[in-house]
């Protein structure tokens, strides 16, 4: 079934770094087609009346601007009930509300019930497109997942592989998140419009082993993402300095374990220096900055 939309549209051709002012089309009186589900034609509303099809729904949105989904590169789903929360710095913030609230997603009813929320509010915001966290537990990719699908979201996500420096019912061990990711790769990577993302939470919390395993996983499996935290405070930098001296960099501990690449995305990266700019560059990895 057809139906159309007229307002004013605003959509993009290509990357604005590569195309400057022609990277985008406005129509200040627009009509946008969408044929079974999907967008078949978009263009001025003069333009397009008299090639609509008889009988084609037409809504109008007069005033409203009509802009493709937002996507959202970094978000935790299983946080979704501690916004807000008193502010803290990050450390004393994870061992105070985000490690005892990932607990509960060992319940997979609970697991469900908070992607189903998570997944409404993005659509309800605008957001159809996002890279999350969810937590140690599968239950709660499977959650995320499921709901993502049901929506027909595009959503990239993945088992959070975390094996030291937190409390002991959250942790797994380097070959249990190796396997366990692995399994999920196959059950969801690529179904639809679902991608994985191989997803060791930060450096601090991953053994050398576990760090080791979760670059593997990310070299064995081309077309998956991967992601984590980078720089996000200084007391963390210095941590992570202390955790693993041979390293040049925070983010270097990253490049030593075969984790950098055009489909690894680290967020904050706040506290980067020149160099570590340069390899990320050099390596095509992103940084999802989120101050």
């Amino acid at each position: 079934m057809k139906q159309a939309f007229r307002a004013a549209i605003l959509h993009f051709l290509g990357d604005p770094a590569d195309l400057d002012g022609s990277a985008y089309q406005y129509f200040d009186d627009g009509i946008l087609v969408i044929d079974q589900g999907k967008i078949s034609a978009v263009g001025n509303a003069e333009n397009m009346l008299a090639s609509l099809t008889d009988g084609t729904p037409l809504t109008h949105y007069r005033g409203k601007l009509i802009v493709p989904g937002f996507i959202d590169t970094h978000i935790h789903f299983a946080q979704t009930d501690i916004i807000a929360s008193h502010g803290e710095q990050l450390l004393t913030w994870l061992d105070r509300y985000t490690f005892p609230t990932e607990r509960r997603f060992k319940d997979s009813v609970h697991a469900e019930k908070v992607a189903e929320f998570f997944t409404d509010e993005l659509l309800r915001n605008g957001t159809t497109t996002a890279m999350t966290f969810a937590t140690v537990h599968t239950e709660s990719v499977d959650a995320i997942f499921s709901a993502a699908h049901k929506r027909s979201m595009r959503m990239i996500a993945g088992k959070v592989m975390m094996d030291r420096n937190c409390p002991d019912f959250l942790r797994d061990t380097p070959e249990q998140g190796y396997d366990e990711s692995k399994s999920l790769i196959e059950k969801w990577h690529d179904r639809g419009r679902l991608q994985y993302a191989v997803t060791p939470r930060f450096a601090p919390t991953s053994s050398e082993k576990q760090m080791l395993m979760a670059g593997k996983l990310f070299q064995e499996h081309p077309t998956v993402y991967l992601q984590s935290h980078v720089a996000e405070n200084r007391s963390e930098v210095a941590w992570v300095a202390d955790l693993y001296p041979k390293s040049r960099s925070y983010l270097d501990v990253y490049e030593q374990f075969n984790q950098l690449g055009p489909r690894a995305i680290f967020a904050h990266g706040i506290w980067l220096n020149d160099e570590d700019r340069q390899r990320m560059a050099a390596t095509g990895s992103a940084i999802s900055f989120c101050p």
